[in-house]
């Protein structure tokens, strides 16, 4: 199941970064970058990180 998150949270991080590439400028643009960045960084956490034992 981590790595369904894992894939879902780097399509976040592409939808957000690409986001922000349209906004260009302002706070919403740096917003969109630091939302794409923490995506990113749950992705990883997610991808990485070793699954729980089964139940």
């Amino acid at each position: 199941m981590s790595h369904v998150r894992g894939t879902l949270m780097l399509v976040a991080a592409a939808i957000a970064f690409y986001r922000g590439w349209r906004i260009h400028t302002g706070q919403s643009a740096w917003m969109a970058y630091g939302l794409g960045l923490l995506a990113l960084a749950l992705a990883l956490w997610h991808l990485l990180r070793t699954p729980a034992p089964r139940r």
